[in-house]
């Protein structure tokens, strides 16, 4: 993609003009200052210095139960009001010192072990008090008294610029993990929202509700989740990213696609939330230790979801195991959805993210069924989606099924234009096909194509939503992407293109595998997809026969049925944060043993345990050869 990066908005939306030389309350030091502004709620305690190693200046029995915090950090000045019991909304100094920070030295120093209490505590914030200046000081104060006069909730920060004296006001994000606040979650869902939280806006399969009109500010910036946002300027369709900081340096990107460039923005910030949730780890309570013989029917078999074969597990250096038969391991509970029993699951199956010091996870794995909402329906709705949309894009791919391509009518104009701006500014056609299977959830594949000898000649995306228009819709959104991605990068590293065509083991990354795939030699995996003899269909009956309820727990339970019809079931298990709590959102990971699970990198597919991947009845002829099998199948092109 190529990316600009764009500056992101304060919370308010709005920057401070310079306070210097503007008067204000002065005393001696800062405790004194704000007792000395009349109308002042006291703090029960406030720490002044460095972010890293702060001075506990001031604590008393009688204070408002919230904390001041003034900390120094690369030339700027952050006057934090927070919740000392942080059980209200919002970080506090050491949520702001990881993510200003990023580093878990820095926000895991417990209070008790700070710079300095009682008479050298005051000293060192005395000292650190007069370094600051008078007109510093000054504005400090002022700032701090309104944070606190304010009733807005703890977490509300306000940031100095040194050198310029200019003020950006936002809020801080409370932080998995923080030492400070260490609640147990649960991973069982009470599903039942109240009804605003389940009406549906108009043509879509989200809330009616709005998400608060803060939400990409919130999540913006050096005091937040997000660093800024990069839009792509040159593809056919606005794209935005942002990145997720992770432990090693690296980013976890957050993608949003739509027709404009602040609604792909909001998009990216969710993303980049639903990623977060499936990098925390957190205490859970209900766990159980037992062998899955010890639990039976209550244990879900993690080979149901799709294992590596006994060969893969046998290789040197093999990052996964299997689970033994009589290995005990912990248990976390799931919901069931529909009227089924709850059942249990590994917990070290639960996240995708492998962490250290835990036992080896069973098997290589992506954030398959991840979803966010403002209710656990919404969230489990779209991680279904999500299982199903994979699920049916791997049978047509491992299976090489015969899918009928879809015929565009007078009403799905809109999806013809978008095309057409693909084909325009891109040079790739793109085609429409049916890829809905036994679930009977509607799943679009889009398939992009251009004829040439050199660069890149083929990509593939599929969508889910009960609207098969959506889906479309979302297919194209999706490769019109990768195209305008792929385009940038297709040259930029000649050898490992051609590494990734003479060794399939050295595909690792996702990128790689729509690499290979659109590479002028593989255009012949996609034959069977392009076919001239083949089915038809007409998206516009398929739109007027597709079911359409008013709530989305009515959606849910449609989805619910039609997974239950081929023999299985899905459950859901809530991995909401701290993070994504403080803005009204949740976050669900849905399963459903039996579906074909994404999965990137030729040597770590996960093939096994999975019937309809190998001889299950699905509504597409396959045009697999008799002496082929699943495994035999050139590596999948979906990224």
């Amino acid at each position: 993609m190529s990316a600009r990066p764009q500056t992101a908005p304060p919370a308010t939306g709005r920057t401070v003009p310079p306070a210097a030389g503007r008067s204000g309350p002065q005393a001696a030091d800062l405790v004194s200052a704000l007792s000395a502004a009349p109308g002042t709620p006291q703090p029960a305690e406030v720490l002044l210095g460095p972010l890293t190693g702060p001075a506990r200046v001031h604590t008393a029995e009688n204070g408002s139960g919230r904390g001041l915090a003034v900390l120094l950090w690369c030339g700027s000045v952050h006057v934090l009001v927070h919740d000392l019991a942080h059980e209200g909304d919002g970080g506090c100094p050491q949520c702001l010192a990881w993510f200003l920070s990023r580093s878990v030295e820095s926000a895991e120093l417990p209070y008790d072990e700070m710079s300095g209490t009682g008479a050298s505590g005051a000293a060192h914030g005395d000292a650190f008090w007069q370094q600051l200046g008078p007109a510093l000081r000054a504005s400090v104060t002022r700032l701090a008294v309104l944070l606190l006069r304010a009733p807005s909730p703890g977490g509300a920060l306000a940031t100095i610029d040194r050198a310029s004296g200019a003020v950006r006001q936002g809020h801080v994000p409370p932080r998995t993990g923080c030492p400070v606040r260490t609640p147990t979650a649960t991973t069982t869902i009470a599903f039942g929202a109240v009804p605003e939280l389940l009406e549906k806006s108009e043509g879509s399969l989200r809330a009616r509700r709005p998400l608060p009109t803060t939400l990409t500010a919130d999540y913006l910036g050096p005091h937040s989740m997000f660093r800024e946002p990069l839009f792509d300027l040159d593809g056919p369709l606005p794209q935005a990213q942002v990145g997720l900081p992770l432990g090693n340096g690296m980013l976890e990107p957050g993608i949003g696609r739509s027709l404009s460039f602040n609604k792909s923005r909001t998009t990216a910030v969710l993303e980049g939330l639903e990623r977060h949730a499936g990098f925390c780890h957190q205490r859970v309570e209900g766990t159980v230790e037992a062998t899955l013989a010890e639990l039976g029917e209550q244990g879900i078999d993690p080979r149901t979801l799709g294992q590596h074969s006994a060969g893969q597990y046998a290789r040197e250096g093999f990052l996964w195991a299997p689970l033994g038969p009589a290995e005990t391991v912990e248990w976390v509970p799931l919901t069931p959805l529909g009227d089924g029993p709850a059942r249990y699951l590994p917990e070290v199956a639960l996240s995708w993210v492998r962490r250290i010091g835990a036992r080896q996870p069973f098997f290589y794995d992506t954030s398959n069924g991840f979803a966010l909402g403002q209710s656990h329906e919404e969230a489990t709705l779209h991680g279904l989606f999500e299982i199903v949309e994979r699920d049916a894009f791997l049978l047509t791919w491992y299976r090489k099924l015969l899918l009928p391509e879809l015929v565009l009518g007078p009403g799905d104009s809109h999806l013809r234009a978008l095309m057409d701006r693909v084909e325009v500014v891109t040079g790739f056609r793109v085609r429409l096909f049916w890829a809905t299977q036994d679930i009977d959830v509607p799943v679009v594949l889009a398939l992009a194509q251009r004829d040439a000898e050199t660069g890149p000649c083929t990509l593939v995306s599929t969508a889910t939503s009960l609207y098969p228009r959506a889906a479309a819709e979302s297919a194209i959104f999706e490769v019109s992407a990768r195209v305008a991605s792929l385009r940038h990068v297709f040259d930029k590293d000649p050898v490992h293109r051609e590494r990734l065509a003479e060794d399939f083991d050295a595909l690792v990354e996702m990128d790689d595998h729509s690499l290979l795939g659109a590479l002028p030699s593989s255009r012949e995996w996609f034959a069977f997809l392009d076919t001239p003899d083949r089915p038809e269909l007409s998206l516009t009956e398929l739109a007027a026969s597709a079911p359409v309820f008013d709530t989305l727990d009515k959606d849910l339970d449609h989805v619910r049925a039609r997974i239950e019809a081929t023999g299985t079931y899905a459950y859901a298990a809530d991995v909401t944060t701290p993070e994504l709590r403080w803005r009204g959102l949740v976050c669900t990971r849905s399963f459903v043993p039996g579906c074909v699970p994404m999965t990137f990198g030729h040597g770590t597919r996960r093939l096994e345990g999975l019937p309809r991947l190998h001889d299950g009845s699905l509504p597409h002829a396959s045009l697999l050869p008799d002496d082929m099998t699943p495994a035999g199948v050139p590596p999948h092109p979906f990224a």
